[in-house]
């Protein structure tokens, strides 16, 4: 995890934004845009809409999220 104060969820990849960035939707219906961690980039690159991935939010902006990993369905 990146922060002690921030907490992880699991999301759906909705749409593909310019820059390698996801529009990614939580269970309950929030949508916030995604970043991939960047030690990561490589094995993520193939990320499409439909994917679901697990995600780490910081408390001080709930509308952008770091993409941790790529989860099972």
């Amino acid at each position: 995890m990146c922060d002690p104060d921030g907490f992880e969820a699991s999301g759906i990849v909705v749409k593909a934004v310019a820059n390698g960035r996801f529009l990614i939707e939580m269970p309950n219906g929030h949508q916030a845009f995604g970043v991939v961690q960047k030690k990561i980039k490589f094995e993520l690159s193939e990320l499409k809409t439909g994917d679901k991935v697990a995600v780490f939010f910081s408390p001080a902006d709930m509308a952008r999220a770091t993409i941790l990993r790529k989860m099972d369905r």
